[in-house]
């Protein structure tokens, strides 16, 4: 079976010649698009033009995003089945038509694209997520920002955690595996056996997120990072203008997208009647 990896892949794509900032910029437009969208229509569409990105963007193999993807896609099924019991009218999602009918509720045509509405969502998320992973390196993450004026700590916690988390994924793939060696819970019944393993897990995970980021801020005191303008030096990055005018244009896309469709009636957390 193949390892989740989070890790970043050089490359000359579209996607690795674009700075930080400006795909951090184009993936913000994403998010609030997505987050805020109340059609279906603009959801598929959006879902699409991530993963248009990501297959021929990002110069990444599709299976890749397989391996990590299949990670949520229980929660994204749960969203699609759930979801559409609580659905009140917020989206444009179809007919009011029953579609299915359980003992709970009827559910109609416009419910069913209720949650199908919020599973696109979470992949369109997650996909433009993995292509900023998958294509951006730390070091040129940090330069990036940093050349902006944003402050070294605001900087380096995003990027820590980037560091740190296929490490945390490989922890937790150790664990899980020694937990089963060890029949831990075993005795006991499925869902407080699965409370006890990410207990341990939850732990395991914690102390290592301390410890690695303890050594990277002593790490960065001893060199003195952010004492002086002068007195720590990095790799030039190159900038690519077409990109920071494609990243902006998308920005000011989704901002007026948004001015036009905001309607606090119809926002998805009004899951009420």
């Amino acid at each position: 079976m193949a390892k989740a990896n989070l890790s970043f892949e050089g490359g000359d794509s579209l996607f690795h010649q674009m700075t930080p900032f400006s795909k951090l910029l184009f993936i913000l437009s994403i998010s609030f698009v997505a987050i805020f969208n109340t059609n279906i229509y603009v959801g598929v569409g959006l879902f699409l033009l991530c993963f248009f990105v990501a297959s021929f963007c990002t110069g990444v193999p599709l299976k890749k995003y397989w391996v990590l993807g299949r990670i949520i896609l229980p929660f994204i099924l749960i969203l699609a089945v759930v979801f559409p019991f609580f659905y009140g009218g917020q989206a444009t999602t179809g007919p009011d038509i029953v579609a299915i009918t359980t003992p709970f509720k009827d559910l109609t045509w416009a419910a069913l694209g209720f949650g199908a509405l919020l599973a696109l969502r979470f992949m369109s998320l997650a996909l433009v997520g993995l292509s900023f992973a998958f294509t951006t390196h730390p070091t040129d993450m940090v330069q990036n920002l940093s050349g902006r004026g944003w402050d070294y700590r605001l900087v380096h916690a995003p990027v820590l955690g980037l560091v740190l988390f296929p490490a945390f994924l490989e922890l937790g793939r150790e664990i899980s595996i020694t937990q089963r060696i060890r029949d831990l819970g075993q005795d006991t019944n499925w869902l407080k056996r699965k409370l006890i393993r990410v207990k341990h897990l939850t732990f395991a995970m914690l102390v290592m997120g301390l410890r690695n980021g303890q050594t990277q801020a002593m790490a960065l005191d001893i060199r003195g990072y952010g004492a002086h303008k002068t007195r720590t030096f990095m790799r030039e990055v190159p900038k690519h203008r077409a990109g920071e005018i494609f990243a902006w244009l998308f920005f000011l896309l989704s901002v007026i997208y948004l001015v036009y469709e905001f309607n606090p009636e119809t926002m998805q957390w009004n899951i009420g009647p």
